[in-house]
């Protein structure tokens, strides 16, 4: 099939201009007066108007973008203005036609299908279309139809068809039915318009990758669209025309308008929904530059502009005038450069006023620190990254008094266990671990009597520190330590004066460093010391280590990202000198006196402070194969009887008081990771309900989040979220928020002692078979229930009734009737939040730390947000964009030749992904399609057997594009 050619207008001559060139004498007929007068017109017209004198014959259809639809439902001149309507006020007759360039194309070449193209742009206006407000669909409908009429009779045999452009960029809730309330109109359009004036009906829609997918452009869900039925029987739209030319766009990070990645997965999704025959993909004419100096929006730049910016012809200017009205231009050099061929996109990619840039992969990471790896390089939809995925721990210490790093004496039942080395913080010092122990006792069975064991461990076990300093004094006892698991407790008497490292309300509920890392400095506080001390250790619970003592004067965590390092290399650029016989010479242009260094960085809002994230796969090195076995996930068990010193003639060993303990059931079995899918935790709850939770109850506003799937074939599927477990040895206690296939229903339960209350529920709009983000957020009594990023399905408020508390419980995931998969675990506090957001670059040895948001609130010991509730920035007019932005990070005098820099991870979570030095007066970085890119992106058109592809839009293309393009048979 060969591929058919769309565009538009937009670039068409004024009717100032086009009176140069021609006039209309007589209806339909045309006086030319100047042949060459559209040579003397700006870029954009110059260009639109050669396109259709030389290749006119290329032009399958043509959209004439000329009709804006307001609110009411009136139509109105798009390229004049809302107060130039079509019609006349009694609508019987044309009051203000298109351009005139335009008609006289419309009559000129008969040959190209002209359509109406409807504009109607912004949720202030689709939204009332949609909704019908006021009957506004019969006053469309009825202009429309009679302005068709019109322009039939003024253009016979020409205007082929109606094209619906409704744009809008964000999507109202499934509830308003927007997507079946669009459909519903485009089959009133082909009804009521289309087929009594034999016309055919195209419509434009956003890119989309799946169902419903991107949210915000669920409104024109394809599925949905496509299943309109018109009069005769027959599918409502006769063509689809996707809009995929704006995955970047002037206010997202620089790319190409249609990187391939996206467009295969948008040519996926047409191919599962769509009758590709007649499907038109959409493709940019145009291409975008950004500035990199400072935060500022892209400008469009067409094809021919490209060509002068790397010819040496244009400079940066301020992007406005000045106080007397003069545009403001920097004082900058001319350069010419060079543009680099995009392998991905066959995009060119031009680098203007950049004296030195980096990818991913030119970067030094500085791997890791005090042996934990602490930054990472990474890749996401194709393209590289590095980032932290959480802060570290860059202990500061002032005034080391005293480092010990190994046990006086021990006795009793002790064990000597790791060691350490943190050469990062304390350089030539290693750490050595012991852990205590309680007495072990022997079961005598023909006295039935206990005995302590007859070596050293039939004591309790403890350990001396003992250690002189300078000068008597308070100091701030830090202890290194070891936390393996959830519940640590570590009983210490320093010089008589008892304390417990790990017990609960001597550090927060959002503690960091359970786990992993598990070595780090521990915050005693600050104990009156003498010149001789002794420091004694009890016995340790859930195998928490000692590893030693830093008495100082003050400590600070110093919680920190990962560094990166680069060797930027600066000279000056070369310009166009003098012209000699025909050769021009090359000479020096003018060097920067300051450079801005900039990243092209993601950055996040705040996040609720991570306490436990769990991706499974480690488990599998680890050769665990069931969780609810660990101690991270214990499995429930009523009646547990630890060891201890009472006999106990039936087990015939010594025990202690049997306790409860536990909230898991089931079998969990880690999954390593696969080609085709992420390590997770599987479980088969068909024959019983089964659960996993975190083996420690935390006292906080909870925040859980799981990333879920349960099998397709599961119909009766329950899967979701435990939250506020709070006994252990019994299951089925405690809030769950379900997916409940059988019933079609979200539900948030309550459940205790085999009885369940159904709090609240929603309807279910999720896919069985599908991932799903579940959430669970608890501000008080306010209980939200989310699917996804930001998709609040159930919002149960304080006012409601709680038969269960909320201030203390055990966190993890619920299932029952399916086979289930559980990708992503994370218990986090709404108590406090972390930013994402802030970097540094260091540059001969002084630290600029920029991109801090302004808040009114203060940061705790760990570098936390002091904030409780959902979303600390509310109110603050604070927007932090989910996507890649390039901000300016430091200032800087200028340097000739090498200079290692190195950009710090303040925050955790902001994704770094180009690096750029730059003339600080404005640098900047273009991205164009051209040839290369036109014809990669027709590669894939004609391979999903797509109809052909739609130009946005001519005037602003690479010209030889019309020299690929078939003549339409």
């Amino acid at each position: 099939m060969s591929i058919k050619f769309l565009s538009w207008s937009l670039n068409e001559p004024s009717n100032v201009q086009f009176e140069q060139y021609a006039r209309e004498i007589a209806l339909g007929q045309w006086q030319i007066i100047d042949p060459d007068a559209w040579k003397n017109w700006g870029g954009d017209q110059r260009n639109f108007w050669y396109a259709f004198l030389a290749h006119h014959q290329k032009f399958y259809a043509f959209g004439l973008h000329d009709f804006g639809v307001l609110a009411d439902g009136s139509i109105y001149h798009y390229k004049a203005g809302e107060s130039y309507p079509v019609l006349t006020s009694d609508e019987s007759a044309i009051r203000y036609w298109m351009r005139d360039s335009l008609r006289y194309l419309v009559d000129h070449y008969p040959n190209i299908k002209w359509s109406l193209q409807m504009v109607c742009f912004g949720e202030s206006r689709v939204e009332p279309m949609l909704d019908n407000v006021n009957n506004c669909q019969d006053t469309f409908i009825r202009q429309l139809k009679k302005i068709a009429q019109l322009y039939m009779d003024r253009f016979p045999g020409r205007i082929k068809g109606i094209e619906m452009d409704f744009e809008k960029s964000s999507s109202r809730s499934r509830s308003y039915q927007e997507a079946e309330k669009y459909r519903d109109l485009l089959v009133r359009v082909k009804n009521e318009v289309c087929i009594p004036l034999g016309l055919e009906l195209r419509v434009n829609l956003h890119a989309m990758t799946g169902d419903f997918e991107p949210h915000w452009y669920q409104w024109t869900d394809y599925r949905t669209v496509a299943s309109g039925i018109d009069a005769n029987g027959n599918q409502a739209i006769d063509e689809f025309q996707i809009m995929s030319y704006d995955f970047s766009h002037n206010n997202s990070a620089p790319g190409p308008s249609t990187p391939i990645w996206w467009l295969i997965q948008v040519l996926e999704h047409v191919k599962n929904v769509l009758p590709p025959e007649k499907v038109f993909i959409g493709n940019a004419a145009y291409g975008r530059r950004w500035p990199l100096n400072e935060k500022r929006s892209g400008n469009a730049v067409r094809y021919w502009q490209l060509l002068m910016w790397q010819n040496g012809l244009f400079r940066h200017n301020a992007g406005q005038t000045n106080e007397n009205g003069e545009f403001v231009w920097y004082d900058q050099s001319f350069i010419p450069y060079v543009g680099f061929h995009d392998e991905e996109s066959g995009y060119e990619k031009t680098f203007l006023h950049v004296y030195d840039r980096f990818a991913v992969q030119f970067a030094k990471l500085i791997e890791s620190f005090n042996g934990t790896d602490v930054i990472f390089r990474s890749t996401y939809n194709g393209q590289d990254y590095i980032t932290s995925y959480s802060k570290h721990q860059r202990a500061e210490f002032t005034g080391i008094q005293k480092i010990i790093t190994d046990v006086s004496s021990r006795s009793g039942n002790t064990r000597q266990g790791t060691t350490w080395t943190p050469s990062d913080t304390l350089p030539g010092y290693t750490f050595i671990g012991y852990s205590a122990h309680s007495a072990v006792y022997n079961y005598n069975e023909d006295l039935n009597t206990c005995e302590p064991a007859e070596d050293e461990t039939g004591q309790d076990g403890k350990l001396i520190y003992s250690f002189t300093l300078p000068s008597a004094g308070n100091y701030r006892l830090i202890a290194a330590v070891y936390f393996p698991y959830l519940n640590p407790r570590i009983p210490i008497l320093v010089n008589g004066q008892s304390f417990t490292i790990g017990e609960i309300g001597n550090q927060p509920e959002w503690y960091p460093f359970y786990v992993n890392p598990s070595k780090h400095f521990y915050d005693c506080g600050v104990f009156s010391f003498g010149t001789s001390n002794t420091i004694e250790v009890g016995v340790c619970s859930d195998d928490a280590q000692i590893l030693g003592f830093i008495v100082c004067q003050n400590f600070e965590h110093g919680m920190s990202g990962g560094e990166v390092e680069y060797t930027v290399n600066l000279h000056p650029a070369m310009k166009r000198g003098t012209v000699q016989d025909g050769i021009v010479s090359k000479v020096e242009a003018d060097f920067p006196d300051q450079m801005t260094i900039t990243g092209e960085l993601l950055r996040r809002p705040p996040r609720p402070a991570i306490i436990w994230e769990d991706m499974f796969g480690p488990h599998v090195n680890s050769g665990i194969t069931d969780l609810a076995q660990t101690r991270y996930y214990l499995h429930v068990d009523p009646d547990y009887v630890p060891p201890g010193s009472n006999p106990d003639p039936n087990l015939k060993r010594c025990v202690g008081p049997a306790v409860a303990r536990g909230y898991s059931n089931g079998v969990w079995k880690p999954i390593a990771a696969t080609e085709t899918e992420e390590a997770h935790v599987y479980a088969d709850t068909r024959s019983q309900s089964m659960q996993l939770i975190l083996n420690r109850q935390y006292q906080m506003n909870a925040h859980i989040e799981a990333d879920l799937r349960a099998d397709s074939n599961d119909r009766s599927a329950v899967y979701g979220i435990r939250f506020y477990a709070d006994t252990p040895g019994e299951i089925g206690k405690g809030y769950v928020f379900v997916a409940d296939h059988s019933a079609g229903q979200f539900y948030l339960k309550y459940e205790s002692g085999g009885s369940s209350q159904v709090l609240a529920s929603a309807p279910l709009n999720i896919t069985l078979g599908n991932r799903y983000t579940f959430k669970v957020r608890v501000v008080g009594n306010h209980i939200k229930c989310l699917i996804g990023n930001d998709t609040v399905v159930i919002d149960y408020p304080s006012n409601k009734s709680f038969p269960g508390q909320l201030t203390k419980g055990a966190h993890g995931i619920y299932a029952r009737n399916c086979r289930v998969k559980c990708y992503r675990l994370q218990i986090a506090t709404n108590d406090r939040y972390e930013p994402m957001e802030k970097v540094s670059a260091i540059v001969d040895g002084v630290e600029h730390i920029a991109l801090k948001e302004s808040r009114p609130y203060s940061y705790d010991e760990l570098g936390y947000m002091v904030y409780s509730g959902f979303d600390p920035d509310e109110g603050l007019g604070i927007k932090i964009s989910n996507d890649y932005e390039n901000l300016p990070i430091a200032t800087v005098p200028s340097w000739r030749g090498n200079k290692t820099i190195r950009i710090r991870m303040v925050d955790a979570g902001v994704w770094l992904r180009n690096f750029y030095i730059g003339d600080s007066s404005g640098f900047s970085i273009a991205w164009n399609s051209d040839l290369e890119g036109f014809i990669r992106t027709l590669r894939y058109i004609s391979e999903y057997g797509c109809k052909g592809v739609a130009m946005w839009t001519v005037g602003q293309e690479d010209p030889r594009v019309f020299a690929y393009l078939p003549t339409p048979e």
